[in-house]
């Protein structure tokens, strides 16, 4: 989502170097909520070149790219630019962590993460003062955007989810993970802190299926290999909670509103009627 300036307000630009399209379109949106204007790109020349063009104050980029790495376009982008960067990448040993800052990274967050917490990161990017780097030499003046730039007014919604302002609708329920609230159907509904980080996880996950392990990995903000590492306890826990959810929801029935569980256990939001 490309957030929209009301008018004489110009918007401060992101810009996202990243190749899996579920995982960029969750940045579009986060970014978006923050505040930005927001350019996504999918390989790290793209990238690279997308940050000389519009130059952004904040950019995120992957480290496991097509083509030039994010480590090498970390690199060349710090050659012209003191954009704000945040590594946003599945890869998280100590090696990794260390060779992002070493190219020049301002911060490093692992996959998969927390849409709440990264947004915090991504505000106080917006909040810091221009010329970090203090190189003497001035940025080029921004270029007209291509026409083949990858931004738009506003990303499909998936799932039928829709973000508005800080609010994250769904056919009658509505969040807002800034402020803690939640109504449905506009009569505000209380949920303890699980449930609500769960339902907010489920809707920023638009139509992928979120297994038990899948989202304790998510609430940990916590990186494995893959989900079978995750203690039994924290899944039973997890099931626990979907289900105190669900029944909140009162959305316990044959033809559920909101949220499904699929054969063998995995949740997902149920799809929108055609």
């Amino acid at each position: 989502m490309s957030a929209v300036a009301e008018p004489g307000v110009v918007l401060p630009v992101a810009v996202v170097i990243e190749d899996e399209h579920d995982v960029a379109h969750l940045l579009e949106v986060i970014l978006s909520q923050a505040g930005f204007r927001v350019v996504v790109t999918h390989d790290g020349d793209a990238g690279v070149e997308a940050v000389r063009t519009y130059r952004p104050q904040l950019t995120t980029v992957d480290i496991s790219l097509p083509g030039v790495d994010g480590l090498e376009a970390t690199r060349r982008i710090r050659e012209f630019s003191s954009t704000y960067i945040v590594m946003v990448t599945g890869l998280a040993g100590e090696d990794d962590i260390i060779g992002g800052f070493g190219a020049g990274a301002d911060d490093y967050v692992a996959k998969p993460f927390r849409p709440r917490e990264l947004r915090a990161r991504f505000m106080a990017g917006l909040r810091r003062p221009p010329g970090r780097l203090g190189t003497g030499a001035p940025e080029p003046e921004p270029e007209a955007a291509p026409a083949t730039a990858e931004s738009s007014p506003e990303p499909a919604p998936r799932a039928g989810v829709r973000f508005t302002g800080e609010w994250v609708e769904l056919r009658g329920l509505a969040l807002n993970p800034h402020q803690g609230l939640l109504t449905v159907d506009g009569r505000a509904l209380e949920l303890d802190r699980l449930e609500f980080d769960l339902l907010e996880i489920l809707l920023y996950s638009g139509d992928r299926a979120r297994s038990p392990g899948d989202l304790a990995m998510s609430l940990r903000g916590e990186t494995y290999l893959d989900s079978s590492q995750v203690a039994e306890h924290d899944r039973r826990l997890v099931t626990h909670a979907m289900a105190s959810l669900v029944a909140r929801l009162a959305d316990n029935r044959p033809d559920p509103r909101w949220i499904e569980q699929l054969p063998g256990g995995a949740y997902r939001l149920v799809p929108p009627v055609s």
